[in-house]
C-alpha cells in the first residue's frame, strides 16, 4: 500500500504539468525560471489582444461594422484570462509549490494509516480525476470544434470564416495567402489559449478539491478521539495528545484555505467577470448568426462559469461540515481546559469565509444562478438593440 495514493496523485498532477511545460510555466519545479517559452506565450497573448483592438478600430471606426465588437467581446475575455493566469502563476509560484507539497505530504503520511484514512484518500483521488477529465474533455472539444467549423465551411460550403475576430496588420485576409496565414495564427492562439488556461484551471480545481480531504481527515481524527473519550472520559493524559493533533490539523485546514483563496484571488475575479460579459456577447452573436463557432464557445464559457462557481460551494460545504464535526464530537467528555480548545476551533470554524469573486460576491452556485438571470436579461436587451 505504501506509496499507492501519493503516486496516483503525482501521476494525475503530472499530466497537467506537461501542458505547463509546453507553456513554460511549470512553477512546481523548485528551480523554476522564466524561459523563452514563457516569453513566447506572453507575446502571443499580447499580440492577440493588440490585434483585436486593431481589428475593432478598422471594422468599427473605419468601416462602421459594430457587430465586430460583439465577436471581440466574446473572445477577448479568454485572452484577458490567459494574461492574468500567466502573470499570476509566475507571481504566486511559491504558493503553488507550497499547496502541491502540502497535498503530497498528506497522501504520503495518511496512506500508511488506518482504512478510514485511506478511504478519504481514495475518494479525493476519484474526485480530482473526475474534475480533470471533465475539464480536459471540455477544452479539447471546444478547441477542435472552434477550429474545425471554419475548415468545414471552407471545404464543403466554400465560405471563408475566421476562427477568431482579429486580423493581422499588413496581412490581407481576403487573399488566399493572407487567409491561410491568418487561419494558422488563429489556430495557434486557440490551441495555446485553451490548454494554457487549462493548466491554471486544473491546478485551481485540484487544490480546491483537496479542501474536503483535509476536512475528512479531521473527521477521522475526531472519531479516534471519541473512541478514547468513550472508554476513558476526562483522562487528560490520554486525550491531550490527540486533541493537540486535531487542533493543529484544524489550523492547517484554515491556512490551506487561506493560501488557496489568496493564490487564485485575481484569477477567479477575472475569470468570472469576463465570462459574464463573454456569455452575453456570445449569445447575441449566436442569435444574430454573425459567428459560426459561437454555440461551441458558449458551451465552453457556461461550463467553466458553473465549474468555477461550484468550487466555491465545495469550500462552503466543507466549512459548514467542519462546524458540525467539531460540535458533534464527544467534547463533553474532555476536561474543562481541553473544552476551551474545542471552543476556539468552533468559533474559528463559524467565522470561516468561503471563496469570493474579487471580494464583491461569494463564489457559489447561488451567485451563478443570479448572474445567469442577469445574463439572459441583458442578452435579450442587447439583441433587440443590435437588430
Amino acid at each position: 500500500m505504501a506509496g499507492k495514493y501519493s503516486e496516483r496523485f503525482q501521476n494525475i498532477f503530472n499530466f497537467t504539468r506537461r501542458f505547463s511545460e509546453l507553456c513554460g510555466v511549470d512553477v512546481i519545479k523548485t528551480n523554476y525560471k522564466i524561459c523563452w517559452k514563457t516569453c513566447a506565450i506572453f507575446l502571443l497573448i499580447n499580440f492577440a489582444i493588440g490585434f483585436t483592438f486593431y481589428t475593432n478600430y478598422v471594422e468599427v471606426i473605419v468601416k462602421g461594422n459594430y457587430y465586430n465588437l460583439l465577436k471581440s467581446a466574446s473572445i477577448l475575455g479568454t485572452g484577458l484570462q490567459g494574461y492574468t493566469k500567466l502573470v499570476n502563476v509566475v507571481v504566486q509560484q511559491k504558493n503553488m509549490r507550497f499547496l502541491y507539497k502540502e497535498i503530497t505530504e498528506m497522501y504520503e503520511i495518511y496512506e500508511l494509516k488506518s482504512m478510514a484514512y485511506r478511504e478519504c484518500l481514495k475518494y479525493s483521488i476519484s474526485l480530482v480525476k473526475k474534475l480533470l477529465v471533465t475539464l480536459f474533455i471540455l477544452v479539447v472539444i471546444t478547441t477542435l470544434v472552434v477550429i474545425v467549423i471554419p475548415i468545414y465551411m471552407l471545404i464543403f460550403l466554400e465560405t471563408r470564416t475566421e476562427i477568431m475576430p482579429f486580423k493581422i496588420p499588413y496581412i490581407d485576409s481576403d487573399t488566399d495567402f493572407g487567409y491561410y496565414v491568418t487561419f494558422v495564427v488563429h489556430a495557434i492562439s486557440v490551441f495555446f489559449g485553451g490548454f494554457g488556461n487549462f493548466v491554471i484551471d486544473s491546478w485551481l480545481f485540484v487544490y480546491a478539491a483537496h479542501i474536503p480531504l483535509i476536512k475528512n481527515i479531521l473527521k477521522c481524527k475526531f472519531d479516534e478521539l471519541d473512541k478514547i473519550l468513550d472508554s476513558t472520559p476526562k483522562d487528560l493524559e490520554k486525550s491531550r495528545a490527540p486533541l493537540n493533533d486535531i487542533f493543529k490539523w484544524h489550523q492547517k485546514y484554515m491556512f490551506f484555505c487561506k493560501v488557496t483563496k489568496r493564490t487564485f484571488f485575481w484569477v477567479i475575479f477575472v475569470q468570472v467577470s469576463t465570462e459574464f460579459f463573454g456569455i452575453i456577447s456570445t449569445i447575441v452573436c449566436m442569435f444574430l448568426g454573425i459567428w459560426p463557432p459561437a454555440p461551441a464557445y458558449l458551451l465552453y464559457l457556461f461550463a467553466l462559469f458553473f465549474s468555477y462557481c461550484s468550487l466555491g460551494n465545495i469550500v462552503e460545504v466543507s466549512n459548514d461540515d467542519i462546524t458540525v464535526i467539531i460540535y458533534d464530537s464527544c467534547w463533553y467528555n474532555l476536561t474543562v481546559s481541553d473544552q476551551k480548545m474545542i471552543l476556539i476551533m468552533l468559533r474559528e470554524s463559524q467565522q470561516a469565509k468561503g471563496i469570493s469573486i474579487g471580494g464583491v460576491a461569494p463564489l457559489s452556485m447561488s451567485t451563478a444562478m443570479q448572474l445567469t438571470k442577469t445574463v439572459y436579461t441583458l442578452s435579450m436587451m442587447l439583441q433587440e438593440f443590435m437588430k
